[in-house]
């Protein structure tokens, strides 16, 4: 809260948290939900697992080359080198990895963030500690490209992620983990 207080005044900023709050309080039962559909309690009251038939898949390639779960690139300081990620909701694997092909919107006022660890010159965000956002979008996909200046041009490993999160930030689904590796 401390970050509005300096661009919103007093009032406005206590009725805005009011009806964040309520929002969020609310969202659920707007939407239908009930304790069982949110993991809270089953039939007999015991907790369950959230119910969510979202599978998030994340790949990486050069230029035009094969989407890969890894890459192993040459870092050259004095260069851009890029790179695309691309994120897609629900991909049935029998079918071509197609980053342009895959579309919609998500339902329910749901994002996709695409996230990278360490954070390096990424955007930090308080609820995911350790990774930095790259990329945000309520559609199914997420397309981002890449380079090394991203990672403050150093040497080493790179862990990139997407994640399905809720209107109100919470995580979820997450992708696999892919890697990026700047070498000599």
């Amino acid at each position: 809260m401390a970050r509005f207080a300096r661009y919103t005044p007093a009032v406005p900023r206590a009725v805005l948290t009011v009806v964040v709050i309520g929002a969020a309080l609310v969202w659920p039962l707007a939407l239908g939900a009930s304790a069982e559909r949110m993991g809270v309690a089953g039939p007999s009251g015991a907790r369950i697992a959230q119910q969510d038939d979202s599978k998030l898949t994340l790949r990486l390639r050069t230029r035009l080359g094969p989407w890969q779960k890894s890459l192993y690139l040459k870092l050259n300081k004095n260069r851009l080198s890029t790179f695309s990620a691309c994120g897609i909701r629900n991909w049935d694997g029998a079918e071509k990895f197609d980053c342009e092909a895959a579309s919609g919107r998500l339902p329910g006022g749901n994002f996709l963030r695409l996230e990278q660890s360490p954070r390096g010159k990424a955007l930090q965000r308080a609820d995911s500690p350790g990774w930095g956002m790259l990329g945000l979008t309520s559609n199914t996909r997420v397309g981002v490209v890449l380079s090394n200046v991203l990672t403050g041009n150093k040497y080493g490993t790179w862990r990139y992620r997407v994640t399905l999160r809720g209107a109100s930030g919470q995580v979820l689904a997450t992708s696999n983990i892919v890697s990026v590796t700047w070498h000599k």
